[in-house]
């Protein structure tokens, strides 16, 4: 009796043994002939990727790709294409995804928004210039109006997870703001007016007439080269650095100053000071909104992108990897 126990657990062993060297060998071979993703099986002829139920098709595939060469307008090495591939399939991957997961919420798209966003695009091409910007992609109307409504539907998906995001604390404003000092910095400002002229003698007989008290925006509208002259050389507002270095002389002047005649690659320039504004530090109250807005958006994002990797972990997703790289 003892013997034959010690046959039959030899003989599961080795039957246990052969089981599992099958198995290893049939996960190898999926591996080898492509057709594997985040879980197994096969995908049939003619399938590059499937997203639970849903699959995408080569002639899919490869109409939406053209689109988005067609899109880039350049030409493309190997490499670049193979990355375009991986990132084009990505993201028709996550579209499902998303039309799926809207669709499992009773989220929809009505024809009056589909209707919309047609209109709001065939305004960028007006006459013929929509059709035949479709034959140049090889994509029928109905082919690219089905994909528009996939589109809207995932993009109607994403605002919805976003407006779920949680809310913004005032301690996390007041945070923003204490460890941000710099992007509260307000540099010093200007606002200033000038005259160019090309010769150096012309500048010192126009300084005299504006020291006699004849008005800088008259002289600079009828003698100023700059573009700005039809507007009495108004320059605008601006920072040190933003101009050519000539005009940071600006910034020692007082206001209502008029320069004496400076020159410059450009020219020979007389200025006149019109308004400063001192560096100083925003206050919390007055950044408080444009925090909140950043804080919001950023932490929408960081919330979506956690939703959509759930998402993705729970869905079944086989991509024929052997052949997107081919």
């Amino acid at each position: 009796m003892g013997r034959g126990r010690e046959k039959d657990a030899h003989t599961k062993r080795r039957e246990e043994m052969k089981r599992r060297y099958f198995l290893f060998s049939l996960f190898i071979f999926s591996l080898l002939t492509g057709g594997c993703g985040q879980w197994g099986g096969w995908l049939p002829e003619g399938v590059v990727a499937q997203v639970n139920e849903d699959q995408i098709t080569s002639n899919e595939f490869e109409r939406e790709f053209k689109e988005l060469i067609f899109e880039t307008g350049k030409e493309s090495s190997k490499t670049e294409i193979r990355d375009l591939k991986q990132a084009c399939l990505d993201q028709m991957v996550e579209r499902k995804i998303l039309v799926q997961e809207a669709r499992k919420l009773g989220i929809k798209i009505s024809q009056e928004e589909v209707s919309q966003a047609i209109s709001e695009i065939k305004k960028d091409y007006p006459g013929e210039g929509f059709g035949e910007k479709l034959n140049l992609k090889g994509v029928s109307l109905e082919e690219w109006k089905t994909r528009l409504e996939e589109k809207l539907l995932a993009e109607k998906m994403i605002r919805s997870a976003l407006h779920s995001s949680k809310g913004v604390t005032e301690k996390e404003l007041l945070q923003y703001y204490e460890t941000h000092p710099s992007s509260f910095e307000l540099s010093p400002k200007v606002k200033a007016r000038q005259i160019v002229v090309a010769d150096g003698e012309e500048a010192i007989q126009i300084l005299k007439r504006l020291k006699k008290g004849e008005a800088f925006e008259k002289l600079a509208a009828e003698k100023s080269l700059g573009p700005e002259k039809i507007k009495g050389g108004d320059l605008g507002t601006f920072g040190q650095g933003e101009r050519p270095a000539e005009f940071d002389s600006v910034f020692a002047m007082k206001v209502g100053d008029v320069s004496e005649v400076i020159k410059s690659p450009y020219g020979y320039h007389i200025f006149k000071l019109e308004e400063k504004t001192e560096a100083r530090r925003i206050s919390f109250e007055e950044a408080r909104a444009g925090i909140l807005q950043e804080l919001i958006q950023k932490k929408g994002e960081e919330d979506y992108q956690k939703w959509l990797t759930g998402l993705k972990k729970k869905a079944r997703i086989k991509v024929k990897q052997k052949w997107l790289n081919s």
